[in-house]
């Protein structure tokens, strides 16, 4: 054998060698590369193993974690009925007076709860019933004082009536609220205003008016002015000007027998009393001697409610 068919024996030989070598190296790269990083084979997935799946390799080999059941929230604890706090009781306000008739609170109110009201009409019936068909028993008169203790109504004729007594009904359209006159002083206890403007004595308990009357008062003004406390008191007697000093001849004399309910406040037979002979429709002006006259019921009242040592304030 030639030398040249040797050598080309040899490098074809050589070459078939080296060729082999070549596809054994390839194929332990590759087997490297799996046992070196088969996390990369995961995650470009495998589907000889996996049976024809797509999933990766490595949700194949590590199933899911189940997912937590979601459970309904615990119920709200049911409030159990324990005692129920008291409602505080609303404030019912003033009283009503006169069927709620809220006129009638700037009204003199007296002890027992009733109203006074001033009369409008120059006469006013009292009837024994609340009708215009019941009986008179007596007529109230103008700038005179009722004391109004409940209303009535008249069916019949559609009218309202105002209880001033018992068995006493007047008209309720001509009687209105009386307030007391404004005083220039006030006293502690029981006392008494005597306005010679308005003519009403107003009966107070420290600041609060709690009765009135109308008055007559001295003519050429003779009743004095000014404040004085209630010297002393006579339940029935005779008035004599002679007991003054004043002559039976003299203009100024006058002789009045059985008055009732005298609260002499100063010297010279100055007072309180009861005057029985003014007629009522004159009651409200200038009529006596200088005395402060009341209607006989209005002087019991006042005979009652003051006493000696009382303080009278008379004033315009």
């Amino acid at each position: 054998m030639s030398r040249r068919v040797w050598t080309r024996r040899a490098v074809l030989a050589a070459g078939v060698a080296t060729a082999a070598g070549m596809l054994t190296g390839c194929r332990n790269d590759v087997g490297l590369k799996r046992n070196a990083s088969p996390t990369i084979a995961g995650q470009l997935g495998h589907t000889a193993s996996n049976g024809g799946s797509d999933m990766p390799l490595s949700a194949a080999a590590s199933p899911a974690a189940p997912q937590p059941t979601p459970t309904a929230p615990p119920p709200e604890p049911t409030a159990t009925a324990g005692p129920v706090p008291a409602t505080p009781e609303a404030d019912p306000g003033p009283p009503p007076v006169l069927n709620g008739d809220p006129w009638w609170h700037s009204a003199v109110q007296t002890p027992d709860g009733a109203w006074l009201g001033v009369v409008t009409a120059v006469g006013l019936n009292v009837r024994d019933a609340p009708s215009a068909d019941a009986n008179v028993v007596e007529t109230a008169y103008a700038r005179h004082l009722l004391t109004v203790y409940a209303t009535a109504w008249d069916d019949t004729n559609q009218a309202l009536w105002y209880r001033v007594g018992d068995e006493r009904y007047v008209a309720a359209d001509y009687v209105e609220p009386f307030p007391a006159p404004a005083v220039p002083r006030i006293f502690d206890g029981a006392w008494v205003d005597v306005n010679l403007t308005e003519f009403y004595a107003v009966a107070y308990d420290g600041s609060l008016p709690v009765y009135a009357a109308i008055i007559t008062a001295g003519r050429n003004e003779l009743t004095p002015l000014g404040d004085f406390n209630i010297l002393y008191r006579v339940r029935i007697g005779d008035m004599d000007a002679a007991t003054l000093g004043i002559k039976k001849k003299d203009p100024n004399y006058y002789l009045q027998p059985a008055v009732e309910y005298a609260q002499y406040f100063k010297s010279g037979g100055f007072a309180i009393h009861g005057n029985y002979w003014t007629p009522p429709s004159q009651f409200g002006g200038f009529s006596s001697h200088g005395c402060v006259g009341l209607l006989n019921p209005d002087a019991a009242w006042f005979w009652d409610y003051l006493d000696k040592g009382s303080m009278v304030s008379i004033h315009y």
